[in-house]
């Protein structure tokens, strides 16, 4: 086997004569001075460059952000403008609807006298428990929801009646699930209601 030394030494004979081109003996210092200086420059103007893709992205998501608060800004200016612009009837309307608190009593209320309206004895009235938080700015305005369970009995007439009232109620109520079954003695049903009213926070 040949030793590296002498491997060495032919690679060094093959530079050597490649050294004594005369354009390379001539300009092969400036060359290799460019091609360091292009080396260099691309290494220093990287980082540079990634940088300012990153910063242009940025400025692109910020823009899009700035867009959607501005329209969102318009969005409820106009909504406050045609708020204002209501009726003071549909104003009131709006209240009763969906009062700015709980207001659970009226709930209760509502309920029983329209059973009482069309004569069905109420078997069970439950409000789903509620955690009442302190004020908090974020969540002025939200609309917030009480679960109720609503069980009543009587005929298929007056409970068909009792529906369309609660449907009709000043009150905003949402009605989830419906179930009639008949009475184990007389020609009676239970009507069970499972519902949420609102308020605002």
């Amino acid at each position: 086997m040949r030793s590296q030394s002498q491997i060495y030494s032919r690679y060094f004979t093959y530079v050597k004569s490649f050294t004594k081109i005369p354009v390379v003996r001539t300009y092969g210092s400036t060359i290799f001075t460019l091609i360091m200086s292009v080396v260099f420059i691309l290494f220093a103007i990287k980082p540079t460059v990634e940088t300012i893709l990153v910063l242009q992205k940025k400025l692109a998501d910020s823009n899009q952000t700035l867009e959607k608060l501005i329209q969102k800004g318009n969005d409820l200016s106009l909504a406050r403008q045609n708020y204002e612009n209501l009726g003071q009837s549909t104003l009131s309307k709006l209240s009763s609807a969906i009062p700015d608190k709980p207001d659970l009593k009226s709930i209760t209320q509502a309920l029983e006298s329209t059973s009482q309206k069309y004569n069905a004895s109420i078997s069970a009235l439950q409000i789903e428990p509620q955690v009442f938080e302190s004020s908090n700015p974020e969540a002025l305005g939200t609309i917030a929801e009480i679960g109720f369970t609503f069980n009543t009995t009587g005929t298929y007439q007056n409970l068909i009646s009792l529906l369309q009232d609660i449907y009709i109620s000043s009150r905003l109520i949402s009605i989830d699930n419906l179930s009639l079954s008949q009475l184990s003695e007389g020609s009676g049903l239970t009507m069970s209601i499972t519902g949420k009213v609102y308020y605002l926070k």
